[in-house]
C-alpha cells in the first residue's frame, strides 16, 4: 500500500502553480469548455509532471473533444506514474472504445476492475462492449430507435411516371437480353430515367420561382441530392449495386400506381398479396431499408472500385460518398444500414482470433473512414 499512499500524497500537495491551473481545467471541464480544460491541464502538467490526477484529467478532457489518441497517450502516462489507481484503467478503456479497439479496451476495464472491483462505471463498460461484440446492441439499438412511424415517403414519388422504365431498363442491365452490346446503353437509360423521375418529382413538389431556388429545403431534399449524382454516372462505366436504389424505388412507385387503378386485382391472389405488402408499412421499411444498404455498399467498395476502373471513377464515387455521410446525418434507414456494418465488422475484426496487427489496421481504418464521412457531410 505504499505506492498508493505516495500518489495520494503528490495529488494532495502539488506546486501552487499547479493546483491553480488544476481547479481551472476542472471548471472549464465542467463548463463544456473542454479546449480550455486541456491549455490549463497542460500548464497544470508542466508545473506537476509526476502528478496521476492531471494525466487523467486530460486524458478525459481529450476524450471529449473526441481526440482519443491523446487520451490514450495520457491515460497510459497516468497508469504509468500510479499503475494501482484504477481511474487510470478506466480512462485507458474510454479511450480505446473512441478508437473502436474493443479487444484491448476490454484488457483495459479488467485491468481496472482488479484494483476497484466495485466500479460500476466499468462495470457498465464492459456489458456494452459485450453486447456490441455479442451483436445485440443492434437488437437493442432498433428497440431503442424505431423507424419513423407510419409508412414512409419513398424518394420521387411524385415523378413515378417513369418508373416502369426505370424498372425494364435496370431489369434487361441485369438480365442482357438485348445482348452484351446493348447492356451499357440500359444502364446509363436506367439512370436517365431515374434522373428523369427525380427532376418531376421535383418540378411537382415545389413552385417553379426564384424563391424556390433560395430554400435551402430544396437543397437538402434527396431529390435533388441524387439527381447530380445519377446524371454523373451516367457518363462513366457501370458501377455495382448503383442501380439498386432507383430500381428498388421504381419498383414502389410502379406497384403504387398500378395499385391506384386497380390493376393489382388482375393479378394472381399470391402475386396480388406480395405486391399490397410492398406497399404496406413492413415492405416500404424494407424497400428504404434495402436502398440504403445498396448505396452503402457502393460506398463502401469506392477504394477497390477506384483501384479497377482507375482515376477517372474518382469524381463520381467522391459525389456519391458525399451523398452516404449526408444521408446518415438525415435518414433513419442509412444510419442503420451503417450501424448494422459496423457491428459486424467490429465482431469480425476485433475477435479473439484476430491478428492483433489486423485489428489494429481495421481500428485505424475505421478512424479514417469516420473522419472522411464527417468532412464530406460537412
Amino acid at each position: 500500500y505504499a505506492p498508493r499512499c505516495v500518489y495520494m500524497a503528490e495529488a494532495s500537495a502539488p506546486p501552487s502553480a499547479a493546483e491553480e491551473a488544476k481547479q481551472s481545467g476542472t471548471a472549464a471541464f465542467k463548463a463544456g469548455r473542454f479546449d480550455d480544460a486541456v491549455a490549463h491541464f497542460t500548464t497544470a502538467i508542466e508545473a506537476d509532471p509526476q502528478s496521476h490526477v492531471l494525466f487523467s484529467n486530460r486524458s478525459a478532457a481529450y476524450a471529449k473533444l473526441e481526440q482519443y489518441k491523446a487520451s490514450l497517450l495520457d491515460a497510459n502516462q497516468c497508469i504509468k506514474l500510479a499503475p494501482t489507481w484504477a481511474k487510470g484503467h478506466s480512462r485507458r478503456g474510454a479511450a480505446y472504445v473512441g478508437l473502436r479497439n474493443w479487444r484491448q479496451a476490454i484488457v483495459a476495464y479488467e485491468e481496472g476492475l482488479t484494483h476497484e472491483p466495485d466500479s460500476a462505471v466499468m462495470k457498465e463498460a464492459l456489458v456494452s462492449i459485450q453486447l456490441k461484440l455479442s451483436g445485440a446492441a443492434a437488437e437493442q439499438m432498433q428497440q431503442q430507435r424505431g423507424p419513423p412511424p407510419g409508412v414512409p415517403a419513398v424518394p420521387a414519388a411524385a415523378g413515378g411516371g417513369l418508373s416502369p422504365l426505370t424498372l425494364l431498363l435496370t431489369l434487361v442491365y441485369f438480365v442482357p437480353l438485348l445482348g452484351a452490346a446493348r447492356r451499357d446503353l440500359c444502364y446509363r437509360g436506367a439512370l436517365w430515367a431515374a434522373a428523369a423521375t427525380c427532376l418531376l418529382s421535383l418540378s411537382r413538389s415545389w413552385p417553379l420561382s426564384m424563391a424556390t431556388l433560395k430554400d435551402a429545403r430544396l437543397w437538402k431534399c434527396d431529390d435533388m441530392q441524387r439527381l447530380p449524382l445519377l446524371l454523373l454516372l451516367s457518363l462513366f462505366p457501370p458501377l455495382p449495386f448503383i442501380l439498386v436504389p432507383p430500381a428498388a424505388y421504381a419498383l414502389h412507385h410502379s406497384l403504387s400506381r398500378a395499385h391506384a387503378r386497380s390493376l393489382l386485382a388482375k393479378l394472381p391472389a399470391a402475386v396480388r398479396e406480395r405486391a399490397l405488402w410492398v406497399l404496406g408499412e413492413e415492405g416500404t421499411h424494407t424497400t428504404l431499408a434495402f436502398a440504403a444498404i445498396s448505396d452503402l455498399m457502393v460506398g463502401l467498395t469506392a477504394p477497390f472500385l477506384a483501384v479497377s476502373h482507375g482515376l477517372r471513377i474518382v469524381p463520381p464515387l467522391l459525389l456519391h460518398l458525399k451523398y452516404v455521410a449526408k444521408s446518415h446525418t438525415t435518414s433513419w434507414y442509412m444510419q442503420t444500414a451503417v450501424d448494422t456494418v459496423r457491428l459486424k465488422l467490429d465482431s469480425l475484426f476485433h475477435h479473439r482470433r484476430c491478428p492483433a496487427p489486423v485489428s489494429a489496421a481495421y481500428v485505424r481504418c475505421a478512424g479514417l473512414a469516420a473522419s472522411a464521412a464527417r468532412l464530406l457531410a460537412a
